[in-house]
């Protein structure tokens, strides 16, 4: 659990020195161009690759491929989580309200959790307590994702105006290539 704790706490610092850093309108956009503008595409897509890599540590058929499959796991879901808090949740508290972002963080907070739960479970050989423990996340990152891609994330891309969402790309897509390098 340290080790995610610790990823999402590096993946906060680089993006909020990376937000300190005052890039102009035409930065903004160049970049956004560049990575992909539809930062609510971008993230539906990494919400099934997400999807893709926890089938992945369910399927694994040895706790050595699980482990793996598990850490491959883990790296992405942080470095997704991370960017999502640093872009798009705090353009929610400013569009909608800060109840909505906060929601959101907390559900973010209790997954993590969990992702350190299992880390540890398989660090301790205790593969039996991971198949319920895999089920209770997919649950719950579910749950979330339906949420986000339904709701919140759709009202948000409405609400704000072409300049807005370049940034939120822009500072999405950095963040997430930083903290998956």
């Amino acid at each position: 659990m340290d080790q995610v704790l610790t990823r999402r706490n590096l993946g906060k610092l680089a993006a909020v020195a990376a937000a300190a850093t005052s890039i102009g309108l035409s930065g903004v956009a160049k970049a956004a161009e560049a990575m992909g503008d539809d930062w609510f595409a971008t993230i539906k897509m990494q919400h099934r690759e997400i999807d893709r890599r926890l089938m992945a540590v369910k399927n694994a058929s040895t706790h050595m491929a699980r482990v793996a499959a598990f850490k491959s796991f883990a790296i992405y879901l942080t470095a997704h989580s991370v960017a999502e808090e640093t872009s798009v949740y705090p353009a929610i508290a400013i569009k909608e309200s800060d109840a909505a972002a906060k929601q959101l963080y907390h559900e973010q907070d209790d997954a993590e959790i969990l992702v350190g739960r299992i880390e540890n479970a398989l660090a301790m050989d205790e593969d039996a307590q991971i198949g319920p423990m895999l089920d209770q996340l997919a649950m719950a990152l579910h749950a979330h994702v339906d949420e986000e891609e339904t709701q919140k994330f759709p009202a948000l891309q409405s609400a704000a105006d072409a300049r807005l969402n370049a940034r939120i790309s822009t500072q999405f897509n950095a963040t997430f290539n930083r903290a998956m390098s």
